[in-house]
């Protein structure tokens, strides 16, 4: 599959999430955050999941963000119950009334349960950092396919976090990272283009490595917390953020099944300038940034990264040289455009 360009790729996706009844502003967020997960090299959360959340949207599974219902909520807190709306649109939706409360009071958190799949995580805190606060996210979300340390069986989500700080130059530091090895959508890629996955990632029920990718979706492997053979770290955190996400959400911590599903998701927003002037904040993440940068490079490594710098390293790339994505998927987008009525964009090739 050639490589393709963002603009049309944008356009088609506009009109493939209208097609299904999408209102035109979140069918922009829909688009917006899928194309740009491409962009910044997270191939796992971007246009491969069009066709899935399309499917869910025609047969009535998921809907479109209507009224908010919101269950609890003070000053600085809220819980939200999605009604299995647009996941994506309602997290946007969260982190903004996170900031909202925290330009108000210091402190904002909002919690959701019962949304469909949220995407990429770290589109979120940046919207607080663009916002002279510092953003948080954490989700007890994906499906249950990882090991605890020490076990071979699935009992938690990938559990991811993401956080992200402004900078004085603009670009916020970001970090994204899932508490086991990968997400799962990452595995759905390697299977995609028919590429083994690397060592450690995968175990059996023997506790023996896996590397074929189908047979991560057979449900008879499991994978490895974030550090591996070593995962102790990873799997603390993962039962952390379970803990805290999954309990304070209403969505039910991880079991079989969850209270209400699991997939619970809070978005914490903090005011910056209600601890330190905002100046003296950047001054000190500059000093911050410099410092890591000063430091030599281990060999084979040309530059040392700070948390989110390569993302938009490899999105200005992308923009250039466009977007590649593999046979099947654009072939299940081009199915779904042919059943949605939707014409392909020109400059986009036909499957």
């Amino acid at each position: 599959m050639p490589h393709i360009q963002h603009e049309p790729l944008r356009e088609l996706s506009q009109a493939l999430y209208e097609a299904v009844g999408v209102p035109a502003d979140q069918a922009k967020i829909m688009t917006d955050h899928l194309v740009d997960a491409n962009l910044f090299g997270h191939d796992s959360h971007g246009s491969i999941r069009t066709p899935g959340y399309l499917k869910s949207l025609s047969e009535g599974t998921h809907k479109p963000v209507g009224k908010l219902n919101i269950i609890r909520e003070t000053s600085t807190t809220a819980v939200i119950d999605a009604e299995h709306s647009l996941g994506i649109v309602i997290a946007h939706q969260a982190m903004q009334m996170a900031v909202d409360k925290a330009k108000e009071h210091s402190l904002g958190t909002v919690a959701c349960h019962q949304s469909s799949h949220i995407g990429r995580l770290g589109d979120y805190p940046p919207i607080a950092a663009e916002q002279d606060c510092i953003g948080l996210l954490i989700l007890n979300g994906g499906g249950r396919f990882t090991a605890p340390f020490g076990g071979t069986a699935r009992r938690l989500p990938p559990n991811p976090i993401a956080a992200s700080v402004p900078t004085p130059n603009g670009k916020p530091l970001m970090l994204d990272i899932t508490t086991s090895m990968a997400a799962g959508g990452k595995v759905d890629v390697f299977r995609a283009r028919g590429e083994e996955l690397p060592e450690g990632w995968l175990i059996n029920e023997k506790g023996e490595a896996v590397t074929d990718p189908n047979a991560f979706r057979d449900g008879n492997v499991a994978m490895l917390p974030l550090g591996g053979p070593m995962g102790h770290k990873g799997y603390g955190l993962a039962t952390m953020i379970d803990a805290i996400a999954g309990g304070l959400s209403w969505a039910g911590c991880s079991a079989d099944p969850p209270t209400r599903g699991g997939s619970g998701f809070i978005a914490i927003a903090i005011k910056i300038e209600a601890f330190i002037d905002l100046d003296e904040y950047l001054k000190e993440i500059g000093i911050l940034c410099d410092w890591i940068k000063s430091s030599p490079t281990a060999p084979g490594f040309d530059k040392v990264y700070l948390p989110g710098e390569i993302e938009w390293e490899k999105r200005a790339q992308r923009e250039q040289e466009g977007i590649f994505i593999e046979d099947e998927t654009w072939r299940s987008i081009c199915e779904a455009a042919d059943e949605y009525g939707v014409s392909l964009a020109e400059g986009l090739p036909k499957a």
